[in-house]
């Protein structure tokens, strides 16, 4: 399958003639914003320092096979250069690319794909031509980077682009690694059918506060979209309106609010609710609402374990449920079986589609999927298909969060330690994960942070180690030498 992202919050302009087209995505797609959001709830910009000598994994491969046909159905080979890498992402786990590996790297939220979770140099597709049924070699992708790891060049490129646009895609960044331009080139057959730059405004904490999508039509260029985002007092992303226009195609008409995201959190700055309005043609109405439920409160995750989708019925006036996914999580708090029901109205209860099980490996990263689907009466006894992951160690000299919130100080003791280490935070960071790392680079312990905040070092042998935090997402929030007596 080709992962297609669509424009969730801005105005895709669709042709060389101005006609903007929103795109409201499907519940598969809309998912890639939310879990940006909340994987970005009271982020704060952060200073970064250089380490080195950390053996970590990324994905250079993925496979689904279709258990049924007995064939391939979908697999992807990545590479990279450097020591950048990968990060699963469990808020997106409708269906196996939980790597989204491509993905328009503009014209979208400020870090949505500036700093994409899958740093490749290159990507190759193979899957099911939808025309032909047959399987092979479907596009490729190239991705650039800077020296902090930001995505400055995406360049993508199909098996038959005499009929499918080709892209090629540039960002511009400040010295707070925030984007500020964007520029993109639709390609029809090497030539260029369309052009568009985006720019990027910023408050003085760093904040996104408006975005500007200009269109280059006759010669000149011309502003055909804007977006304003709005924050609480945690830096929570709160609003976001979106401007445009569906009709004009002489670019003199004043734009009009097309699209308003409206999200609430908890107390934990977890995002809870989002409620879409979309322009109707006279006003903005209803039109959907996603929920998120989290499993824990003092540890909890940054993922969700529960989301529901719910589209407005503008006839009958009622929210109308029409997705549900839930994740059950294993000892490590790793989703363990996801979840995906719809919802049947003649019967009006949720209907299973499809459930996934997941086995990780010992980096905490997804080494095999089984995806099992509904048969109208139950699920089968084998999977319909099974995806498998393959993954390389690598040694990361990627930036540490050297964070400058106060929520995210940590402190390790005692050290030098013999028995055991105590690892304190001042507030609560969700799912923190433990490496430790011997004199020789050797992955030597990796576990999960427990409630005590305690670890057990007896069976270590006398040395120095390498002490790595990571959040759930993969995030790094501390680096330090610790002495085993």
């Amino acid at each position: 399958m080709k992962l297609i992202y669509t424009f969730i919050f801005t105005v895709l302009v669709l042709n060389s003639g101005f006609a903007q087209t929103l795109k409201f995505a499907s519940a598969k797609n809309r998912l890639q914003f939310l879990s940006y959001l909340m994987q970005n709830s009271n982020s704060i910009k952060q200073e970064q320092r250089t380490t080195s000598g950390i053996s970590l994994e990324r994905i250079v491969a993925q496979s689904t096979t279709d258990n049924t046909l007995h064939t391939l159905s979908d697999s992807v080979y990545l590479s990279y250069s450097a020591s950048r890498g990968s990060t699963f992402d469990f808020n997106n786990m409708l269906y196996a690319y939980n790597y989204p590996y491509n993905a328009t790297p503009l014209f979208n939220f400020s870090g949505l794909f500036t700093q994409p979770k899958v740093l490749f140099d290159t990507y190759k597709h193979w899957t099911i031509n939808p025309n032909t049924l047959i399987y092979g070699y479907y596009e490729s992708a190239y991705g650039g980077y800077d020296i902090s790891n930001n995505l400055i060049s995406f360049h993508d490129v199909f098996a038959d682009s005499v009929t499918n646009r080709n892209t090629t895609d540039y960002n511009t960044f400040d010295v707070y690694n925030n984007i500020t331009k964007g520029e993109t080139n639709a390609l029809v057959s090497g030539i260029a059918d369309s052009a568009f730059k985006q720019y990027f405004s910023y408050n003085t904490a760093n904040k996104l506060i408006k975005d500007s999508i200009y269109e280059y039509h006759s010669g000149s260029w011309h502003l055909a979209a804007k977006s304003f985002y709005t924050y609480d007092g945690s830096n929570n992303l709160i609003q976001i309106d979106c401007y445009g226009n569906t009709t004009d195609t002489t670019f003199t008409a004043i734009l009009q609010e097309q699209l308003q995201y409206i999200n609430t959190y908890d107390g934990s700055n977890r995002l809870l609710t989002v409620l879409t309005n979309m322009y109707d043609g006279t006003t903005l109405t209803q039109s959907a609402k996603d929920t998120f439920a989290y499993t824990g409160v003092s540890i909890g995750h940054n993922f969700n374990t529960s989301w529901r989708d719910y589209q407005y019925d503008n006839i009958n006036h009622y929210w109308a449920p029409m997705f549900n996914m839930t994740k059950i999580l294993n000892g490590a708090g790793l989703p363990d079986t996801v979840n995906i029901k719809g919802f049947d109205s003649l019967l009006n209860s949720w209907v299973p589609q499809t459930m996934e099980k997941f086995v990780y490996d010992s980096y905490f990263n997804p080494d095999t999927m089984y995806e099992y689907d509904y048969n109208f009466t139950s699920f089968p006894s084998t999977p319909n298909y099974t995806t498998v992951y393959y993954y390389n160690i690598f040694t990361s000299t990627l930036a540490i969060s050297n964070a400058k919130n106060e929520m995210n100080t940590i402190s390790v003791y005692p050290n030098p330690a013999k028995d055991y280490l105590t690892i304190h935070t001042q507030n609560s960071i969700n799912g923190v994960y433990i490496t430790l790392i011997n004199t020789q680079g050797q992955l030597v312990r990796r576990e999960k942070l427990d409630n005590t905040g305690s670890i057990n070092i007896q069976d270590l042998v006398p040395g120095i180690y390498s002490l790595v935090l990571q959040d759930i997402n993969g995030n790094y929030l501390k680096k330090q030498n610790i002495v085993k007596e």
